[in-house]
């Protein structure tokens, strides 16, 4: 696949449902990381940082993500099914890379420009898995991103946000298909 037309409109998110448990080669993750670090970036400050989770230190991780869940979870908003997806995640997902941008200015404006490279690393990522015909993943913004517990979980500093997790795994076989709307409906006249 050269087109980088069809790349990028065979571009998908895959979740942990689809995943078969089989665990991804570091290498790839490598890769992954490194073109996320050739997205476009102001001043060119680099603000990606990235923490990659596997084995214990992903289970680990997904335990502590399933019992705040529970803890946090007022009961007559408890959806079990959610809770057992969560479990699902420790046999299924081989990596998550947690996705942080760090910050090292001041300026409100510089700060979202930072934000944005970080979500430009993260297509980057996205589209560097069309070369990988059994790896998958999607950013996941749930499973406490926004929440003090993961940010100290994570040992961040004050100038670093969370912006979620890439989580990978292998897949039998990828979707192709899409429900995209004619591109000129968005074009304002």
């Amino acid at each position: 696949m050269d087109n980088i037309n069809q790349i990028i409109r065979e571009r998908r998110s895959h979740y942990p449902h689809e995943f078969n448990g089989l665990p991804l080669d570091d290498s790839l993750i490598d890769t992954l990381i490194e073109n996320a670090c050739w997205a476009p970036n102001h001043t060119l400050n680099f603000p990606w940082r990235f923490i990659v989770l596997k084995d214990e230190a992903l289970k680990n991780w997904l335990q502590l993500v399933l019992n705040n869940f529970i803890k946090d979870t007022p009961a007559e908003k408890f959806n079990q099914k959610k809770a057992d997806k969560i479990q699902t995640y420790q046999t299924q997902v081989s990596h998550a890379i947690v996705l942080v941008c760090e910050h090292d200015s001041e300026s409100l404006n510089k700060q979202k420009e930072d934000l944005l490279a970080v979500a430009c690393g993260v297509q980057n990522m996205y589209l560097s898995l069309s070369q990988f015909p059994s790896a998958g993943g999607y950013w996941s913004s749930g499973m406490g991103t926004y929440g003090i517990a993961m940010h100290n979980y994570f040992n961040l500093k004050s100038n670093q946000v969370l912006m979620g997790y890439f989580m990978l795994g292998s897949l039998d076989k990828k979707r192709i298909d899409s429900h995209r709307k004619d591109f000129r409906q968005f074009i304002i006249s």
